[in-house]
Formats: structure tokens, sequence, C-alpha cells
């Protein structure tokens, strides 16, 4: 972004309540995230402030990389020599004035797109129909947030002459905000929420009058007609999204001819950035659908704040139509300061593959850059768990929003984070800001630490022999007997450490691990003696907090530990935390957050029972190997359990125990979902394979994929017939099925 506020503009744009330091007179360039920050000149930074993370909290960062224009919610109590301070009432609201006034320097059309689904869809597709008599501005992916959508504007430059704004709501009010913002020339609505959120659409197709258009406008559809024959999909969904873009290109005046020339090579859309982990253990950034300036630009940006100190190597696969732009995209990759960046034809990139680098693959779909990006992956299993990370992220976002804004937030990431990786997941929860993570051994806390994972991490279960790691990485333990609490300290006496942080787990009812409540007393006689130690929390576990019929053992629990905590912080004159909530605790007992929590499975969208509310995270996949039909009377698979009666039709899928898939779930007890259709499991599941009647699908071939669960109610389900828990199907996934990482 190319800005040009003075220091009045701010002034009148903001009306900040107090305005402190030294004068700047002019900001070119916005940023909310330091972690993207590469130096761009005349730099302000907005300290947004969400539902984890605080901006505030990093003006020192900011201005250590020389940011030295702030605008936050309140004067911090540093104050930076040369910088300035705008303190305004809301940060948000405040980059949303200057969105909005920064739109309002262009007078070209501004097609915002809105609609509960296919929003990104149509505008990428609009774009592919637009850019040939357009220099065209857009939204990058699913920038469609209030924040997004004010990033997105702050791109306007006097080089474009159209801009395709995408517009998502959860709420009326929050759809009025973004069109104060954007004043759209045109509103496309692809589709209809369903929902009292229609009204706000509906109102704004009022008040715009023959800017809106509608998927039932007959103009528009007219305007598509002519093409329906050269659409490249059969769905209606998808054929729907192209009639719309194709209507809107039209109408913006792109010629038949081109249409008919480039409403053929509409492609499906990658709407998600893929992340794996690859030869030399590298981190891969996978986005090889799409290229052009502005979508690099976010990729580069997302590449810096996922490297965490891994050195960054970027490639570049270009075809023919962008070989002309490789100047301007080898210098934007330079703004980033990558150790590597490979810029060409795919056929002439160098397969260099740095040793434990953060790398980004992008390229257009005809440079065929996802082959390129094939070569990097570790695992060639066909059989696939996805972590959706953004589907994640609102899960914290909901629980967060269940706790007092002063409640910490513990994040459990014991046994590989459930079995989704747990160098990843740590990585990521704490970028999204967290307080604490948990693991069940001291060997998980020190891998962590070697992955640079800088959150405190408390240790559940260690052992006595790990004392040592656990001291040397900085690695809080839990103390639950006495005779381990003089080990720890002989440790730390033995390396002339003190106020070392422990956590000591009490226990009020699970009879597992824990110190009795009646010997608290001793306790903290115990540790108040020993300088060695600092007590850091106490904490116990619900015994059943999933019980909503009877609550008496839970409450009893609540007391109990209630009685401890007012001894605890009676003997104490510094600080010491609380916690005792899990993921039902933090749903069904308030009462019971104290000063922490700890989250587990809820992160990943489950609970009991499953909650609208909550985004299923997790997607297991495999794709089929073949095909074949099993004629009436053959057997299938070992031992010949299963006898066709009829001829049938079968999948031979690359799946088996091996990977995780219980042998129990032979013969009819497992189903797979293929097409929308769950086929039961015939025969015996062998070790690395299993066979699906799919005799009930009329068009089904190798490479279709199947579906073991993509969302928490099949999880649940899948459970219920092992007569388990989801725990055990997490974990119980193998290493070797292959972990992809996603955002939207």
């Amino acid at each position: 972004m190319k800005l040009n506020f003075s220091q009045e503009d701010l002034v009148a744009l903001l009306h900040p309540k107090e305005v402190v330091g030294v004068s700047h007179p002019e900001i070119a360039f916005i940023t909310i995230d330091t972690r993207s920050y590469c130096g761009e000149s005349k730099a302000c930074f907005m300290a947004l402030q969400g539902s984890f993370r605080k901006g505030s909290d990093f003006l020192e960062e900011a201005y250590h990389k020389g940011i030295r224009v702030f605008i936050v919610p309140e004067l911090p109590k540093a104050i930076f020599p040369e910088a300035s301070y705008y303190v305004v009432e809301s940060t948000l609201e405040a980059l949303q004035s200057l969105a909005k006034a920064h739109r309002e320097k262009f007078s070209f059309p501004i097609v915002a797109i809105a609609g509960k689904a296919g929003k990104t869809t149509v505008k990428e597709w609009m774009y592919d129909l637009l850019k040939f008599n357009y220099h065209v501005v857009r939204s990058p992916k699913s920038y469609n947030s209030q924040i997004g959508v004010a990033l997105s504007l702050l791109e306007l430059h006097p080089q474009a002459n159209l801009a395709l704004i995408e517009l998502g709501f959860s709420e009326p009010d929050e759809f009025s905000r973004l069109l104060w913002m954007v004043q759209p020339s045109r509103l496309v609505i692809t589709s209809w929420y369903q929902s009292p959120l229609d009204q706000a659409l509906e109102e704004a197709v009022i008040a715009l009058g023959n800017k809106s258009m509608v998927p039932t406008d007959e103009a528009l559809l007219l305007r598509a007609a002519p093409f329906h024959e050269i659409i490249p999909f059969s769905d209606s969904y998808s054929r729907l999204s192209a009639q719309i873009a194709i209507g809107v290109a039209s109408f913006l005046g792109v010629s038949e001819s081109t249409l008919r020339e480039e409403v053929p090579n509409l492609s499906r859309l990658a709407l998600r950035l893929e992340t794996f982990y690859g030869k030399n253990n590298t981190l891969v950034l996978n986005d090889t659908y799409h290229l052009d300036l502005a979508t690099l630009g976010v990729s580069l940006q997302y590449m810096v704040s996922l490297s965490n100190g891994r050195p960054c190597c970027v490639y570049i696969g270009l075809d023919e139509s962008m070989y002309v732009h490789k100047k301007s995209v080898e210098e934007l990759i330079s703004t980033f300061s990558p150790e590597g960046a490979f810029v060409d034809f795919p056929e002439k990139l160098p397969l260099k593959i740095p040793e434990g680098a953060m790398v980004l693959i992008k390229g257009t779909r005809k440079s065929k850059m996802e082959r390129f990006a094939a070569k990097f992956r570790v695992k060639q299993h066909p059989t696939v768990l996805e972590i959706n990370l953004s589907a994640l992220r609102q899960n914290l976002v909901y629980f967060k929003s269940k706790l007092k804004p002063e409640t910490q937030l513990l994040a459990m990431v014991k046994a590989q984070s459930y079995g989704t990786g747990i160098e990843q997941m740590a990585s990521f929860l704490e970028s999204q800001g967290v307080d604490y993570l948990g693991v069940a051994y001291t060997s998980e806390g020190v891998a962590l630490r070697n992955f640079g994972i800088t959150l405190p991490i408390l240790v559940l279960n260690p052992d006595p022999v790990s004392y040592e790691e656990c001291i040397t990485n900085q690695l809080e333990p839990t103390i639950f007997t006495f005779a381990q609490l003089e080990e720890f300290l002989r440790e730390l006496i033995v390396q002339g450490v003190q106020h070392f942080p422990i956590h000591v787990e009490i226990d009020t009812g699970m009879r597992r691990l824990g110190f009795e409540p009646e010997e608290v007393k001793s306790l903290i006689e115990q540790i108040k003696a020993q300088p060695e130690v600092r007590l850091k929390t106490v904490f116990t576990h619900f015994v059943e907090s999933d019980n909503l019929e009877d609550k008496t053992m839970s409450q009893t629990q609540i007391e109990r530990f209630s009685a401890v905590r007012r001894s605890i912080l009676d003997a104490f004159s510094y600080p010491v935390l609380f916690h005792m909530a899990n993921t039902e605790g933090i749903m069904h007992f308030p009462e019971a957050h104290f000063d922490m929590v700890r989250l587990g499975l809820g992160m990943f969208g489950i609970s009991s029972p499953a909650r609208a509310e909550l985004a299923p995270v997790l997607s297991w996949k495999c794709r089929i190997s073949q095909i074949k039909t099993v004629r009436a009377g053959e057997s299938i698979s070992y031992s010949r359990s299963f006898i066709a009666e009829k001829n049938t039709k079968i999948a031979i899928l690359p799946l088996g125990y091996a990977d995780g898939f219980s042998r129990r779930l032979s013969n009819g007890v497992g189903r797979i979902k293929v097409h929308g259709v769950w086929c039961p499991v015939i025969g015996k599941i062998c070790m690395d394979m299993l066979m699906l009647d799919v005799s009930a699908l009329d068009h089904v071939q190798e490479g279709d994929v199947g579906v073991v669960f993509d969302d928490v109610q099949r999880l649940l389900a899948m459970a219920e017939s092992l007569d388990t828990i989801p725990y055990e199907i997490m974990t119980g996934i193998s290493e070797r099925v292959h972990r992809l990482y996603v955002r939207e």
C-alpha cells in the first residue's frame, strides 16, 4: 500500500483523545502485525485489540523494527523517543475510518461481493474474466472481515481502474459498517443466508436499486446464457457461481470473444492455503493456484509470520502471461529478504531444498507448480489428516468469549496435540496468543523448545530422571507428591537455581495423581521454606464436568478446590494462579474458571453433545486405489468373513489398521463417505487396505476421495461404534498418515 495521510489528516479522521510525541508529517503504510512487517517506510502500527492478543503488547517490537507512528487505545507506560501516539476510542474503528478515507480518493468502480456462500469463488472468477480489460485490485483470498475489508481498501492505488471487494458478516450492523467503508458502485449477492441476516442484504438491495445484482436477476442470467455450454462445471453450485461472474463481466464491458476464450479456462479454486512438513525438515507453504502481485504480497507476509525463526525460501513458477512481470515479482520478493528466491518457468527452477527452511511455493494453474510442490513432500501416503487452522482459531475465539478478559487460557498439546502434530499446533497456538501450553512429558516440552516455542509450558507428568532437562529448557513441572518435590529441590540445589516455577496438583476426587487437600498445610510450609521454587499455579481435574443431569460431584470438587485456594492465597504474598476447568468445565461451570482454564478437545470443535457454535477442524481422507466387481459367491479379504450374495462393486482404499483405522470396523461396522454416500466396509480390514461396498454409487472412479470423518458428529459416531472416545481415535492415527494444515 502507498498511502498519503498527513498528521492533520489523522487528527481530522480519527478524532484522537490525545496526541503525544514527536510530529511525523506523513504515513504511507499501515501494519497490524509486526511479524509480517518488512521495513516499509513511513509506517504506522495500528494496535488492534483481538480476542487473545492485544496490539499494545507489541509496541516495543514495532518500534525496534523502525516504526515511529502508533495508533493505540491507551497511552503506553513507556513513551519511545522519536515516536508519536494517537490515542483513540477504538483502533478497529480508526482503521476503518482510514480505509474509508482512502477509498474516497478513487472514483473508479468498486464491486462488492456478499452472500452466505460462493463469495471468494465468484470474486476470483470475476477477476479471471475482467483482468484483460481492467487493472484490478481485489481482496486477497477471504479477506472479508471487518479488518480484512479495511486492509483490502487500503491497497487501492491510482494505477488501478476497478476493485473487487469481498464482504463477510455475521451480524446486520457489521454489514452496515462494511457498506459504509466500501461505498460500492455495484453490490453482487452470490447467495442468501436463509436467516435473519438476509434482511440486511435486502435492505442494501433496495437502497442501491439498480446498482445491486442478485443470483435471480434476469438481466444477469441473460448475459450469461450464451456461455452455458462452455462453462466447465457440471454441479449446480459451480455453474451458478460461473453465471454470476460471467454476467457481471459482461455488464462491465468484457467482450463476447474474450468471454468465449476465457470461460472454459475457469478452474476450481484452492480456497485454502496448505502447509505441510517437507524434506530436509522444511515447512512448506503450498499456494500454487494463483499468482499476481497482490496475492503474492499476502502469501509472502504469511510466510514470514509462519517462519518462527526459520530461514525463508521462495519458489515462484511463471507461465508465459506472467513472465513479463518477472522483474516486478522479484522486486516484491526482495522486500521480504528471503535466504533464497527463485523466479522462472517451473522447468527451470532448481530443486534445492534448504535444510530447516520455511518454503513458499507459488504459481498459476497453467504453470502446474503443484507438481513442483509435490517434490518437497516427505510422505507420499495417499491418506491425509487435514487440520483446518481457520476453524481452530474460530473455536479458540468462541471459548475465549466464555471467559473474563483476565482469565488465561492453557492449550493442551500432549500426545502429539491429540494426533494433529505437536510442533505445528504449538506454533499456531502461540501465534494466536494463548497464555500457556500443556504437555504430558518432559520430552514433549523439549521438542517444543527445540522447535522455537517460547510460551510457558506446563509438564503434567515429569519423570524425575528428566528434571535436569526441565530446568535447562525452562519447562515447568507438576509436583504431586512430597517425595517428588524433594527430588526436584535436590536437582535445583545442585544446579544453583532459585525461584523456579512449579505447579501443584490437588486431588479433589479424581483419585489419580495429586496431593490430598489435608496435605496442603504441610505442602505450603515446605514450599515457603525453599527459595529454590516458586509456586506458579495450583490445579485439579474435574471427574465428570460433562454430567449435567447430576452436578453433585462437580460442585463438591469446586468446593474442595476453593477451600484449598483460600488456604494458599492466605499463605503466599506473591500471586498464584488456580485452574480447574477443562473444555466442558469452561462451558458448564463458570464459577470454576478461576485464573486459568485448560482447553483440549474443544479446540477441535469436539464437545459432548456436539455444539453448532463450534467448527469441525479435522478431516480424515484417502483416495480410492482401485474399483472392481466381485461376483456373487466370491469372498472379500482375509478369512473369507464376507461372501458376496450378489455381484458387488467394491472400492479398495489405501487405509488400514496400521493407519489407525481399527480392525473392529470390519464387515459393516465402519463406513466411509464417497460422493456424499456412507458406504459400508466389507471384509476384514487389512494392515494397509480396506474394501468398501460402493454399489449404491452410479459414478465412482479410481482417485475419488473417501472420507473417514469430516465433522464432529461422524467422529463421535465412529467412537461410539468402537465403544471408545474421540481421544483414542485421534491419538491412534498413525504418524505415516500425512498431516496437512490448511487455512481458509
